[in-house]
């Protein structure tokens, strides 16, 4: 029996395909955790058995043997190509969802069906009706190979649909879908020419040579454009899954692409988003209509209502640049910041409940130690105007009486006072400057002393925590009551700058001052013990000096931070 090949060199054209597609298999096949490439690799594989195939028609001696590769072809090579083309374009436009068990299980049966009705022919020719040969095999098709042929080219049009989806939904794809499309209409053009028998290249199989073009582009594809480099499928793959949401706007603010967490904020479709300018889509509370003028980043807060609650995010805005600088769009990354404001307000309730609490206590002991020794005073002074009084001494007693009246309306203001501290200035709205500056205010009026408030630039009152605020609202009321009881000052003033890291607070009055060292004991009665106190709990530093007839001034620096109370 002789060999039924012999050599012609019709055959390389053919093998160098085959190698080719052999290569792009093997590199496809070793990217097949990247979605799609598996399915690449698959339709490459029998690319290149359909090349090998071709080959061995030309190499073939006798016509029987052509026929039977010309078959082999058909029954083997040319469905599984269409279907695993159509799953990798599934997988790599992100629509791998589909490609369910049973998803593949229908796509295996048009594969099933063409190898079944090829080897059963003889019996109903609804695959080939004959042969022809003339240079090269013709062969007539019957019903089945017509039908599964537009199967084929339906699965073309329906790839072409979700390419052409991707190239305007996702300008990081446009260049490698160009080629994928130009490669997939140019295998099917010269195929389709093929079926009616207008063979450019005969006795070369024209589709096989049209691969070594398509080949090509899905090259650059893979190459240059780095269709399947492991890292970028990654990135897509996180931008996708992750819980923020993230935004791309061209250079007119508009829409460009978003990812499914941006969706599930803004509970609108991406279809329904893409091309909107990003202002009518976001409420007006986030700015993006005055904060994409000329800004690198830019950062905001918005709410959005979701039923019966809503929904807090913070916003932040940068700009996408190439490399050359050039300014490509902007980034909007929405972070979902509800738990984190409930947890923040919930513990600042907590601290000023807290700091009211040790409020209460201190207040506590300042009145059994201060108003019970005055009441004190006032007994025994009563007791000694009564024995005045009994002895006949008339006029003692009178200016005795009105030392315990005086004594009386001051132990009044005193406790008028100290009701006051019971109040959580920080209570109503807690605005740390409106509560200091009411209470600057009603001291002046009070006092009759000229008082005045400075507060300076840049001051980190937003990070001030109530803690802070009350003992410094504390302080200051101290102070503002030594003046009254003993400075006799007629202008004092109140200043609130900012610190490194921290806040000063400055008290300063026009009195008559001391000398610190000669009554460093009675200082202590002055309320600087109550002071060093109420600023040691909050970790602060509290200085005080004083010259005669020079007036005092009390300084305390404390954090902006979390202080460490006790």
């Amino acid at each position: 029996m002789s060999w039924p090949y012999h050599y012609t060199p019709y055959i390389w054209p053919m093998l160098a395909t085959a190698a080719f597609i052999s290569v792009l298999a093997i590199y496809a096949w070793r990217r097949r955790s990247v979605p799609g490439a598996l399915y690449l690799a698959i339709a490459f594989l029998f690319g290149a058995l359909w090349a090998v195939s071709a080959a061995l028609v030309l190499a073939a001696v006798d016509v029987s043997t052509k026929i039977f590769w010309t078959k082999f072809i058909a029954a083997v090579c040319l469905m599984p190509i269409a279907i695993a083309r159509f799953c990798f374009v599934l997988g790599y436009a992100g629509l791998g969802r589909w490609l369910t068990r049973w998803t593949l299980t229908l796509l295996a049966i048009p594969v099933l069906l063409q190898f079944i009705l090829a080897l059963t022919n003889d019996i109903h020719h609804l695959v080939w009706l004959g042969f022809d040969f003339d240079r090269t095999v013709r062969p007539q098709l019957g019903v089945a190979s017509w039908a599964l042929t537009g199967f084929g080219y339906l699965l073309l049009l329906v790839n072409v649909i979700i390419l052409a989806r991707l190239f305007f939904h996702s300008p990081q794809h446009r260049w490698p879908v160009a080629l994928l499309i130009s490669a997939m209409l140019i295998t099917h053009t010269f195929y389709m020419l093929d079926v009616f028998n207008l063979d450019l290249f005969a006795p070369l199989d024209a589709t096989v040579l049209s691969m070594n073009i398509s080949f090509v582009l899905y090259a650059l594809a893979l190459f240059h454009f780095h269709m399947f480099d492991p890292i970028q499928a990654a990135r897509k793959m996180v931008i996708e899954q992750m819980r923020e949401g993230m935004i791309v706007l061209d250079t007119g603010q508009k829409i460009v692409d978003l990812n499914p967490g941006a969706e599930r904020i803004l509970s609108l479709p991406a279809e329904h988003v893409r091309g909107r300018n990003v202002a009518d889509v976001l409420p007006a509370s986030a700015g993006m209509a005055t904060r994409l003028d000329g800004n690198d980043t830019a950062q905001s807060e918005f709410s959005l209502e979701r039923g019966s609650e809503a929904r807090f995010y913070a916003l932040h805005l940068s700009s996408l640049k190439d490399r050359s600088g050039q300014t490509l769009g902007s980034l909007v990354l929405l972070q979902d910041i509800t738990e984190q404001k409930r947890a923040r307000a919930q513990q600042l309730e907590q601290q000023r409940a807290q700091a009211a609490l040790s409020e209460r206590d201190r207040l506590a002991r300042e009145l059994h130690d201060e108003l019970s020794q005055e009441l004190t005073f006032i007994n025994l002074q009563a007791q000694a105007c009564q024995a005045m009084l009994a002895s006949g001494q008339v006029s003692q007693a009178e200016a005795a009486i009105a030392r315990l009246a005086e004594i009386a309306r001051q132990s009044q203001i005193d406790v008028r006072e100290l009701i006051g501290f019971l109040i959580n200035p920080l209570a109503e709205d807690g605005d740390f400057l409106g509560a200091l500056r009411r209470t600057v205010e009603g001291f002046g009026q009070k006092s009759g002393v000229q008082a005045e408030l400075e507060v300076g630039a840049g001051l980190p009152i937003a990070s001030l925590e109530p803690a802070i605020g009350v003992q410094l609202l504390r302080v200051t009321q101290e102070a503002l009551t030594n003046v009254r009881k003993h400075a006799c000052a007629q202008h004092v003033w109140v200043r609130l700058a900012p610190a490194p890291g921290g806040v000063l607070l400055l008290i300063e009055d026009d009195g008559v001052g001391f000398d610190q060292q000669a009554l460093s004991g009675e200082v202590e009665g002055f309320g600087m013990r109550i002071m060093h106190e109420r600023v040691a709990e909050i970790g602060g530093v509290l200085n005080f000096s004083s010259l005669p007839g020079r007036g005092t001034r009390v300084s305390v620096q404390v954090p902006a931070g979390n202080p460490q109370v006790n």
